[in-house]
């Protein structure tokens, strides 16, 4: 027994020794253990210190030890991940650059610089264009302005097309409004209080949803018969 206590004594050294104190020698441990090799309930001992490691093991597989362990490994990925951010990515750009503009000169590099600065110029330029050409339709057309510049597209063919298609929308709700307001009051209109306008509103050279509108409110087959002249 006092061998035992003796064992324990040691392998607590042992275990300060990993941890960085130098409480027995390397020698020392290999004299006791050559001492003791034959001594049953000191190979047990041992044996069960050889098995810590896999108990250790086998619990980080479970959902408990995984559980234990993850942050210590989140934080130490995190602490790689910030590192190669630091020292590895920018070098990575850099290839990068290179590749793309190899032996690229100070004077080159200006140049290339200065198209860059010209391409969002133009850019910007042909936007701006856009938005007041749709303006302008929009206000002839008497569509909402304030909505515009969400049907700007990237030449001016696409922004007319856009603006086509909110016009459609737009006349048809218009439209379906003003008829359920029409039955929802119960009024009749005479077609012969009203003769044709001497410019059609639905006409693409007079288009005007105001004009529109009121004809619609006002005398319903008259609206018809100008929609029809303008198709």
């Amino acid at each position: 027994m006092e061998m035992f206590i003796q064992m324990l004594s040691l392998s607590r050294h042992f275990l300060i020794l990993c941890k960085g104190e130098i409480l027995v020698s390397l020698e020392e441990l290999k004299q006791f253990l050559e001492d003791n090799k034959e001594d049953k309930e000191a190979q047990e001992y041992l044996e069960g210190l050889y098995l810590v490691p896999k108990k250790v093991k086998a619990f980080l597989e479970t959902d408990a030890g995984k559980k234990l362990i993850q942050p210590a490994l989140d934080s130490y990925f995190t602490k790689g991940l910030e590192t190669w951010k630091e020292k590895t990515m920018p070098s990575l750009i850099e290839e990068e650059i290179k590749k793309k503009f190899p032996d690229e000169t100070e004077e080159q590099k200006r140049l290339r610089k200065l198209e860059e600065e010209l391409a969002k110029e133009r850019q910007a330029r042909t936007k701006s264009e856009l938005i007041n050409k749709a303006t302008t339709l929009a206000t002839q057309k008497g569509l909402p302005v304030e909505v515009v510049h969400y049907f700007v597209g990237q030449d001016e063919e696409e922004t007319v097309n856009n603006l086509t298609a909110l016009e459609n929308i737009w006349q048809s709700n218009i439209e379906k409004v003003v008829s359920e307001k029409f039955k929802e009051n119960g009024r009749t209109i005479d077609p012969s209080k009203k003769g044709d306008p001497k410019n059609n509103p639905w006409s693409k050279k007079y288009f005007n949803l105001t004009e529109q509108g009121r004809i619609l409110r006002e005398n319903p087959e008259l609206a018809k018969k100008l929609k029809a002249q303008a198709n």
